[in-house]
C-alpha cells in the first residue's frame, strides 16, 4: 500500500501508540487526524489495536467529517468500526457526559485547528478539558502544527461577556491566535484554573515561521468550507461578519474569500478597499452566485442561487498581508457605503462571534473602526507575551 512520505514535521503517533497500549481509551477526532504517512489516524488506532477503544466523542461535521456545520445527526454508532458514537450536541455546552469519561482511562484529542479563534474544534477540545478535570480522566493531545504560522497574533483577546460563554469564543485569546491546539490547551488549563490532566504530546521539526505546507504534512479540508490553507486566512478576514445579511462566498467553490450581497455595487466596493493601502492583498469586483440569507415577514429565509455583486479578495503576499486589520477595513467600508442595506446582527450569535459590544456599537454609531484596530493591536502584543509560558515550540 502507498503511504504519504513524510515531511519535515513529524507528529507524534509512536510516543501516542506508547501512551495508550493496554488502556481502555475514547477517541475525540475526525478526519483531520492523519498521521504522518497519510493514514486516518483513529481507524489505525482501532485497526492495529493501539488500545481499546471504548467510544468515540461526536462533535462538529462528524468522526468521519460527513455532516455540514452544526449538523447534529450523528450516529449512534461508527459505520466502519461499529464502535458507539456519544453524540456531545445532546449535553449542555456540548461538553462530554462526566460518567462516560470515568469509563475510561484517557480520551485522546486530536484534529486540525485553522489558527482562527472562531473555529469550533479548539473550543470542542476545552469542553472535553473541563469534563474530564471533573471525570479525573487523563486528555491526551497530539499536537498539530498552526496552518497560518505561529509567529503572527492579531486583534484583542475575546472580551466579557463573551468570552467562554460560546462555543466561537474559547477563552480570551485574539481572534488570530498564533498556537497550536496543545499550547492552547496548556493555557487554558492554567489560566482558567480548570484542573485537567494533560498531556501534549509534541510535534518534532514545526516551526512558528512555517505556513501549513512547508511541514509536509497532507492537508485535509477541516470542513466543507475549509477546503485550503489559504481559506483560514480568509476566514481571518470575514468569518466575524457570518452573522451579518450578506454574502461571504459560503456556497461557492471560494467560501470566505467573497464579500458582497444582492444590489451591491461591487466595483465601488473594490476601489474603496483598494484606495485604503492594505498590504498583501487586492480587491477584484467580481459578481457570483450563491445563497444568502434575507429576513421575510415570517423571519429568516434563504435566497438560493442569488446573484451577488461584490468584491474576491485575492492574497498577493500573505506574508506581510493582515486579514484580522482588513476585516475592520471592510466592516467600515461596507457600512458607509451600504448601510441601508445592510445588518451587521441579522443572526442572534454577531456579537457573541465578535466576542466584544465594540464593533455593533460603533457601526450603529457611524464612528470610525480606527481606534479598535489600534486597540486591537495593543491587546495583541500583550497577548504576546501572556501566551510566551505556554509556547513548546
Amino acid at each position: 500500500m502507498k503511504h504519504w512520505k513524510s515531511g519535515k514535521v513529524i507528529l507524534a503517533c509512536d510516543e501516542l501508540k506508547e501512551q495508550i497500549s493496554g488502556k481502555k481509551i475514547a477517541l475525540m477526532m475526525n478526519t483531520t487526524a492523519l498521521d504522518n504517512e497519510g493514514c486516518l489516524l483513529l481507524d489505525r488506532i482501532v485497526d492495529e489495536k493501539w488500545a481499546n477503544v471504548a467510544f468515540f466523542l461526536g462533535m462538529e461535521h462528524g468522526v468521519r467529517g460527513n455532516l455540514m456545520a452544526a449538523d447534529s445527526n450523528l450516529s449512534a454508532y461508527d459505520e466502519r468500526t461499529g464502535i458507539p458514537i456519544v453524540n456531545l450536541y445532546e449535553y449542555p455546552e456540548f461538553k462530554p457526559p462526566v460518567e462516560r469519561l470515568k469509563e475510561v482511562d484517557c480520551v485522546v484529542f486530536c484534529a486540525q485547528d485553522v489558527g482562527v479563534r472562531h473555529w469550533s474544534y479548539t473550543p470542542w477540545m476545552m469542553s472535553l478539558m473541563d469534563s474530564s478535570a471533573e471525570a479525573g480522566c487523563e486528555v491526551i493531545i497530539l499536537d498539530r502544527p498552526n496552518p497560518i504560522r505561529g509567529d503572527i497574533v492579531e486583534g484583542a483577546p475575546a472580551q466579557p461577556p463573551y468570552a467562554g460563554t460560546e462555543l466561537l469564543s474559547g477563552f480570551e485569546y485574539p481572534l488570530r491566535h498564533g498556537m497550536t491546539i496543545g499550547e492552547l490547551a496548556l493555557m487554558y488549563n492554567d489560566v482558567k484554573k480548570i484542573g485537567a490532566k494533560i498531556t501534549v504530546l509534541k510535534m518534532s521539526g514545526w516551526k512558528r515561521d512555517m505556513w501549513y505546507e512547508d511541514t509536509g504534512l497532507p492537508w485535509v479540508p477541516a470542513s466543507p468550507n475549509m477546503p485550503t490553507v489559504d481559506t483560514a486566512l480568509y476566514f481571518a478576514a470575514t468569518g466575524l461578519m457570518q452573522g451579518a445579511d450578506f454574502s461571504h462566498g459560503i456556497g461557492t467553490t471560494t467560501p470566505f474569500q467573497y464579500v458582497g450581497g444582492v444590489g451591491f455595487d461591487g466595483r465601488l466596493l473594490a476601489d474603496t478597499l483598494n484606495s485604503k493601502g492594505l498590504d498583501g492583498v487586492y480587491f477584484l469586483q467580481k459578481y457570483y452566485k450563491t445563497y444568502t440569507c434575507v429576513k421575510g415577514d415570517n423571519g429568516e429565509k434563504m435566497r438560493e442561487n442569488a446573484l451577488c455583486d461584490g468584491v474576491l479578495m485575492l492574497i498577493q503576499d500573505r506574508n506581510v498581508w493582515r486579514p484580522v486589520a482588513t476585516q475592520l477595513q471592510i466592516m467600515e467600508s461596507l457600512q458607509e457605503l451600504f448601510g441601508d442595506q445592510i445588518d451587521f446582527e441579522h443572526h442572534k450569535l454577531s456579537r457573541p462571534r465578535m466576542c466584544t459590544d465594540e464593533i455593533c456599537d460603533a457601526l450603529k454609531n457611524g464612528d470610525s473602526l480606527s481606534m479598535i484596530a489600534k486597540k486591537w493591536e495593543s491587546g495583541a502584543n500583550e497577548f504576546l507575551v501572556a501566551r510566551a509560558p505556554y509556547l513548546l515550540y
